[in-house]
C-alpha cells in the first residue's frame, strides 16, 4: 500500500480517472447511503491503523534501550554504541517525509545491523509492521468487494423495478471499484477518496514518556510450566502446536522417546531436577510435537548447591529411553534474545544420563545461542560404541563411549548465566538428518 506520486503516459492517467469516484448525485438514494456507508468504515480503519503504530515504534524504542542496558552489562562497546546510533536514526526517521514506496520507511534494508541482537530486534520491528500493513490492505480489500457486491445487488433491484438509469448508476460503481481493486495501491487511494489521512509511519514516540517504561522491571514468567496452551502467545501456541513432521514409512528413532517431563536445570555439572534447585526461568513443554517454551529471567548468581558452586541456571524437558541405539537427533534452539558473547546466555544444552546406572552422566554440551537459530545434533552409531554431539554453527565435535540395549535419559533445555539476563527460546527435537559428516 504505498502511493503513486507520478503518472507517466496517457493510460495511466485515464486508469486513475476512471477511480475517481462518482458525484454524489449521479447514485440513487439507496447507493449513496451504501456509499456513505462504505466511507464511513473506511475512516473507522483508518483511524484503527493510525492509533495502532505509535505503541509498535514505542515497543522498538524501548526494546532498543533494554538491548542497550545488556550490552552495557557485558562490556561490549561497539554493541552499545550501534543501538544508540540505531536509535538516534529511527527517531530521525520519523520525523522525515516518509518514501512512498519502501514497505517501511522508517527502517529501510540498508538500515539493518550486521550485529546479530540488534538485527533481530529490528526484524521483529519490520515484521510487525509488515504484518500490520499488510493486514490493513486485506480489511480494505474486502471492505471495497463487499461494497460492491452490494452495489450489484441494488442494480438487479433496480433493473426489476424498471428503473434503468438508477441500475446503470450502481452497475456503473461497482465497475468502477472492481477496476480500482486491481491497483497494487487500491487501499492508499480508497484512503483519499474517503478524505481521511492513514499514516504510512508511526508518530515519533515521546521519550520522556516512555523513560519511566524503560525503568520498570520487566515481568518474570515464573512458573510457565504451570500455564496452559491457551495462555501462550498465538504465535508460540501455533509453533507448539505444529506437527512433527517425518516420513511415516520409515520413522525416526525420535517417535520411541517417551516423555518424562521438565524440571530445573544447571549446566555447570549438568545437574537436572535435583531437591533443591533454585527455580530460574519457565518451561512449557509439549510433548506431542515434541517441542518446548522457555522464558524467563535469571534472579540468581552464583548459588552454593550440594558444596556446588553453579551459575548456568535454567530449565529442561526429559525423555527416556529404552535402548541407547535410538539417541539419533537434531535438537533446533529459537531464540529472539541471543547471547552477546560466548561467555553468556542464554545457552543451549544437552545432556544424556544413564537411567540403570544411577542417572550417571555420560554425555553433555551447552552452547552460547550467539544467532535465532542454534542446532546440535546426536547420534549413536549403529555400528560400534561412539556417541558424538555436534555444534553445526562452530563445528565443534564431542564423543563419548555408550555401550547399545543401554536406557537413557536426555535432557535438552536452556540456561542463563549473569543476573537480569533475559531468556524466550523454542526448543524443538527433530529427524537427524544424514549421518556421514559426525564420525
Amino acid at each position: 500500500m504505498r502511493t503513486v506520486l507520478a503518472c507517466l503516459c496517457f493510460a495511466t492517467c485515464s486508469a486513475l480517472a476512471q477511480t475517481n469516484p462518482p458525484a454524489a448525485s449521479a447514485l440513487p438514494a439507496d447507493a449513496l447511503r451504501l456509499s456513505t456507508v462504505y466511507r464511513a468504515e473506511l475512516v473507522k480503519l483508518a483511524e484503527t491503523n493510525n492509533a495502532a503504530l505509535a505503541p509498535v515504534a514505542e515497543n522498538y524504542v524501548l526494546a532498543l534501550k533494554r538491548l542497550s542496558v545488556r550490552f552495557k552489562e557485558a562490556k561490549d562497546a561497539a554493541g552499545s554504541e550501534a543501538v544508540k546510533k540505531e536509535a538516534a536514526r529511527f527517531m530521525q526517521a520519523l520525523a522525515a517525509e516518509p518514501d512512498p514506496f519502501e514497505p517501511v520507511p522508517e527502517l529501510t534494508r540498508d538500515a539493518l545491523s550486521t550485529i546479530e541482537a540488534l538485527r533481530l530486534v529490528q526484524d521483529d520491528y519490520v515484521a510487525r509492521r509488515t504484518l500490520g500493513e499488510q493486514s490493513l490492505v486485506e480489511r480494505v480489500r474486502a471492505l471495497a468487494e463487499k461494497y460492491a457486491a452490494g452495489l450489484d445487488q441494488l442494480s438487479a433491484h433496480y433493473a426489476d423495478d424498471g428503473q434503468a438509469p438508477a441500475a446503470a448508476a450502481a452497475k456503473k460503481e461497482a465497475t468502477r471499484v472492481r477496476v480500482a481493486l486491481q491497483r497494487k495501491d487500491f487501499a492508499n487511494r480508497a484512503f483519499e477518496e474517503a478524505g481521511t489521512p492513514c499514516r504510512l509511519m508511526p508518530p515519533a514516540p515521546d521519550l520522556s514518556a516512555l523513560k519511566e517504561k524503560a525503568e520498570a522491571p520487566q515481568p518474570a514468567l515464573r512458573n510457565l510450566s504451570a500455564l496452559a496452551l491457551n495462555d501462550l502467545a498465538p504465535a508460540v501456541q501455533a509453533y507448539l502446536l505444529k506437527p512433527l513432521e517425518f516420513d511415516k514409512n520409515w520413522p525416526p528413532e525420535i517417535t520411541k522417546w517417551k516423555f518424562e517431563g521438565t524440571g530445573s536445570y544447571s549446566h555447570d555439572f549438568s545437574l537436572y531436577n535435583q531437591a533443591g534447585m533454585p527455580d530460574e526461568l519457565g518451561i512449557f513443554a509439549f510433548p506431542k510435537t515434541m517441542r518446548a517454551y522457555v522464558r524467563g529471567t535469571k534472579k540468581n548468581s552464583t548459588v552454593n548447591f550440594n558444596n556446588q558452586a553453579i551459575t548456568w541456571l535454567g530449565k529442561a524437558m526429559s525423555w527416556q529411553l529404552t535402548d541407547s541405539r535410538d539417541l539419533v537427533c537434531k535438537v533446533v534452539f529459537t531464540t529472539k534474545k541471543p547471547a552477546l558473547k560466548e561467555d553468556s546466555g542464554p545457552a543451549a544444552c544437552v545432556a544424556v544420563y544413564s537411567t540403570s546406572e544411577n542417572n550417571r552422566l555420560i554425555a553433555a554440551m551447552s552452547v552460547p545461542m550467539l544467532s535465532e537459530t542454534t542446532s546440535l545434533r546426536i547420534a549413536k552409531h549403529y555400528s560400534y560404541n561412539r556417541l558424538n554431539i555436534v555444534w553445526d554453527g562452530a563445528k565443534r565435535k564431542r564423543g563419548y563411549t555408550i555401550p547399545d540395549h543401554l536406557p537413557l535419559r536426555v535432557v535438552l533445555g536452556v540456561a542463563c548465566f549473569a543476573p537480569g539476563e533475559e531468556a524466550e527460546a523454542t526448543v524443538e527435537v527433530a529427524p537427524c538428518g544424514p549421518l556421514g559428516d559426525m564420525w
